[in-house]
């Protein structure tokens, strides 16, 4: 958009200097006349010997684009002269010159093409060619459609379009006359700028599986008793599920128990002291049964027991509709000894309906197993989704994911649901299924998942892009800096998409 040596194109005519050079506003010649009618800026017309008309200034898929048509008269212009038309953008003090326009007379036209025969390299080197060239004739009207496209930028929001008009005689004398086309470039309708984010994904770390099997037997004792009937009353079911549970971790060959933990309750029925016994002695009884039937090592077992469980009472009282409900829930939660307790409780109306229905849900033994899962190679891994994907890593989980693709759809249901449902509190597994969230359009769910990750630099930059995307941009500035602080590559890109939405914002705002 700049000349490469403007006095490139007078050579021809002699020297030319600046003192030269007559400027003026309006428009006084000696040969040609063009008159001025006061029209709208978008279509302002110049008449006479040459007709200037602009017709577009305007801004259209991020380019700049300035058209307007001249009509040049037969014998506009006289033969030993030459006039250039030369569009300018300005904006304050900044001025570019677009390409011009050269008309010649008709002996202008044989000078200067002799001109070039003669010229050096140098000259022609510094050459700044015209758009558009006309050499008029004596009875001939030209036609000129003028069309240039340039990259838009944002200073040229409030840029003006100028015509400057160079009329250059037979001895080098210069004319110039400047003419205002439009005062404003005509912006197209903008929708606000979407953001083109990037997501960031973390990458589990490896780690050691440790996975448990819980459950609770409601086992049926003798009166007194913690010997286990394996025949007696409700015990073939409970001691069933028990042995479910073991079968299940024993027959899988890529599982090791490495601990097992029983915890045995009594209801708050009877004295304090025997309670604590009972449940005691009743757990170490699941211990024994346990230890001989899968033949385990003692050292492989903890123990322990709650008296009488209190806290059970307390949330099996506020699931059931109980009456005396407040007056229940005083007597539990007060400071008296357990004793104690059980006495105000058996002097309610209500005592017997907590004898008969919630105290029998308390007398219970809870168990855990704990084992460990050895490692699996991807393809292992691939394998056992469909069998025992909970056996797997969420890094082995991850990889097989990633083995799909990430444009597949196993890919997403991996990290959105599997991943999840077996690692629901890992800050991992909840960014990275928030991520692709993200991409799905499901904001709300994604912010839920992210707000339980806190303190993980992958989590900020996807944060910082919710808020983005909902236009609170400072706030997503200070997540996403954290998050490049943090080391997540994302956050750079992600911060001058914010940079573009501010300026869109600007924009809008001024237009």
């Amino acid at each position: 958009m700049k000349n490469k040596n403007k006095l490139s194109r007078y050579l021809p005519y002699g020297i030319v200097t600046q003192n030269s050079l007559l400027k003026t506003q309006n428009f006084i010649a000696f040969i040609i006349f063009i008159t001025f009618y006061a029209v709208p800026a978008a279509a302002q017309n110049y008449k006479g010997s040459v007709y200037v008309e602009s017709t577009e200034f305007s801004e259209r898929n991020d380019s700049l684009i300035v058209c307007f048509d001249i009509k040049v008269e037969s014998n506009a212009i006289p033969n030993y002269s030459g006039m250039y038309f030369t569009p300018e953008l300005r904006n304050g003090k900044k001025t570019v010159d677009l390409p011009y326009v050269q008309l010649n007379g008709k002996t202008r036209s044989k000078i200067n093409s002799r001109w070039f025969m003669l010229a050096s390299n140098k000259w022609l080197a510094l050459y700044d060619a015209p758009q558009i060239i006309v050499n008029t004739g004596k009875f001939t009207d030209e036609y000129m459609h003028y069309q240039v496209f340039l990259p838009y930028e944002s200073w040229m929001d409030n840029a003006s379009l100028y015509l400057r008009q160079e009329l250059v005689g037979c001895r080098g004398e210069v004319n110039i006359y400047t003419y205002k086309l439009s005062d404003r470039v005509k912006l197209a309708p903008r929708a606000p700028y979407q953001v083109q984010p990037q997501v960031a994904l973390a990458v589990p770390a490896a780690e050691v599986k440790t996975r448990n099997r819980q459950g609770s037997a409601f086992l049926d004792f003798q009166a007194g008793r913690s010997a286990i009937l394996p025949d007696f009353r409700r015990n073939p079911v409970e001691l069933g599920k028990i042995n479910d549970a073991f079968l299940a971790v024993m027959a899988d060959q890529d599982a090791e128990i490495t601990s097992l933990f029983i915890e045995g309750y009594a209801s708050p029925e009877g004295r304090y002291a025997n309670n604590e016994k009972l449940a005691r002695d009743r757990a170490i009884a699941l211990k024994d049964y346990i230890k001989n039937r899968y033949m385990l090592a003692e050292n492989l077992f903890s123990v322990r027991s709650v008296g009488e469980d209190w806290t059970g009472l307390r949330a099996k009282v506020e699931e059931h509709n109980v009456s005396q409900k407040d007056r229940i829930l005083a007597i539990i939660d007060s400071s008296s000894e357990p004793d104690n307790k059980e006495a105000q409780l058996k002097k309610l109306s209500v005592y017997s309906s907590l004898l008969r229905d919630i105290f029998p849900e308390l007398r219970r033994v809870e168990y855990q197993i704990d084992y460990a899962v050895r490692s699996y190679s991807t393809a292992e891994a691939r394998s056992l989704m469909n069998t025992n994907p909970g056996n797997l890593s969420q890094l082995e989980l991850y990889s097989v994911a990633l083995e799909y693709g990430k444009e597949s759809s196993e890919y997403r249901k991996i990290i959105i649901e599997t991943i999840p449902k077996y690692f629901d509190s890992d800050p991992v597994a909840l960014n990275n299924a928030a991520a692709l969230l993200i991409e799905n359009g499901e904001e709300n769910t994604a912010l839920r998942l992210l707000e339980k990750a806190p303190a993980l630099p992958q989590a900020w930059n996807n944060l910082g892009i919710i808020y983005m995307m909902r236009g609170e941009l400072d706030k997503a500035e200070d997540l996403l800096n954290q998050a490049s602080i943090g080391g997540v590559t994302e956050a750079a890109h992600n911060l001058k998409e914010l940079a573009k939405k501010r300026e869109d914002e600007i924009k809008r705002a001024n237009h």
